[in-house]
């Protein structure tokens, strides 16, 4: 669908889209996108070294697309040189492996005539992969939140669930949120939708934006590729570059929706929501010394809202593995009921997230997976009763 001019008020579209090494995928990219774009619209390509027939694939769109070439350096770069050459006043930004769906440019446009003071629109997708015969199987969501829009930081804090692909973001809330960061290997675009979440309001549509396409082709530039099964892991080990770096310098304000402190026990939520979130990125150790300062923030009972932050602690979408046998967590939770009241409400709390985790395992048919789990949700339990 074609958006008038009259519909987004004049306004331009920059579409980027960086490549790597995925002449096969490229077409389908693009070809879902040229439909959708009006005259003053731009599609940028920046081709990061690629050595197969990318050069080819692009050559076949003649001046329908803008071509950018530069020598192998990682996605960052090549996002950067996209920005750096587009003029519109939304961005756009789309993964040369993704296909859009027919209907996405308008329907994240109609976001923000919904709403003028978003400055990311956004939607959900749906993953997809091709079976041997070539046919397309499409799947689900992968994770999602559908969360507030006041709650929109804290749940991209606590995972990555808005993709490039199915957001549209104001120019200036780019602008003002600067480059993406070049010395991270992976999670630049997780880095950057931080980053444009603590600037600006982000709102949404239940509408499918994308399709997320499932393949086994290696990932990463020339100089750090991995294959698909590392995936997760090399997610794992950067998305802790971050948060890292974000437990020395993001606000603590920012760890709460209203993003504002005025007594104490809003400052122990604050502190339990932090180290909730560095638990779901596995940084436990960094977690458990955030619930001890919380508790002596302040020794009455748990809130429930607090209740339901810690029970979230183990919900990271990339599971909850490095739990089972972890003395540094069992110990600490140990030291935490005996030396707080409300030491205990928060082991338990932690327990019962533990227990869903549990539950889900069982649903799925993982029994062992399910035992073992629960397992260490008695543990932690124990811990609780001195």
């Amino acid at each position: 669908m074609k958006l008038s001019d009259v519909s987004r008020n004049g306004a331009r579209i920059s579409i980027i889209v960086p490549t790597y090494n995925r002449a096969q995928y490229l077409p389908a990219s693009l070809d879902a996108l040229l439909p959708q774009i009006g005259r003053d619209d731009e599609i940028i390509v920046v081709v990061d070294g690629s050595t197969d027939e990318t050069a080819d694939v692009l050559a076949r769109y003649g001046n329908r697309i803008e071509v950018i070439e530069q020598a192998n350096a990682g996605k960052a770069r090549a996002l950067n040189a996209g920005l750096q050459k587009s003029r519109g006043q939304f961005v756009w930004i789309v993964d040369d492996d993704d296909v859009v769906c027919p209907t996405a440019l308008g329907d994240l446009m109609q976001v923000f005539e919904a709403d003028p003071s978003a400055g990311i629109a956004y939607g959900r997708y749906v993953r997809f992969q091709h079976e041997k015969d070539g046919a397309a199987k499409f799947l689900d969501t992968g994770y999602w939140n559908d969360c507030p829009t006041n709650e929109f930081l804290i749940a991209t804090l606590e995972d990555f669930f808005v993709h490039q692909p199915g957001m549209l973001v104001r120019r200036s809330l780019y602008d003002a949120a600067g480059a993406f960061d070049e010395a991270l290997p992976r999670s630049v675009d997780y880095d950057m939708l931080i980053r444009l979440s603590l600037l600006g309001k982000a709102a949404s549509t239940a509408n499918v934006i994308f399709h997320q396409r499932l393949h086994d082709g290696d990932r990463g530039p020339a100089a750090s590729r991995f294959q698909a099964q590392r995936r997760d892991q090399n997610w794992i080990s950067n998305d802790a570059l971050i948060f890292d770096r974000l437990h020395q310098t993001l606000p603590l304000t920012d760890y709460l929706p209203s993003r504002r402190i005025e007594s104490g026990d809003e400052e122990r939520s604050a502190l339990l929501q932090r180290g909730a979130i560095m638990a779901r990125k596995k940084r436990w150790d960094i977690a458990i010394s955030d619930f001890g300062r919380a508790l002596e923030q302040s020794r009455s009972p748990l809130t429930p809202y607090e209740k339901r932050i810690l029970r979230r602690a183990t919900g990271s979408k990339y599971d909850c593995d490095e739990v089972f046998g972890n003395a540094l967590i069992d110990e600490g939770l140990r030291s935490l009921s005996g030396s707080f009241p409300p030491g205990r409400e928060l082991a338990r709390s932690l327990a019962r997230g533990l227990v869903w985790r549990a539950r889900q395992a069982a649903a799925q048919g993982q029994l062992k997976r399910s035992s073992r789990i629960a397992a260490q949700a008695c543990r932690w339990a124990a811990a609780s009763w001195g």
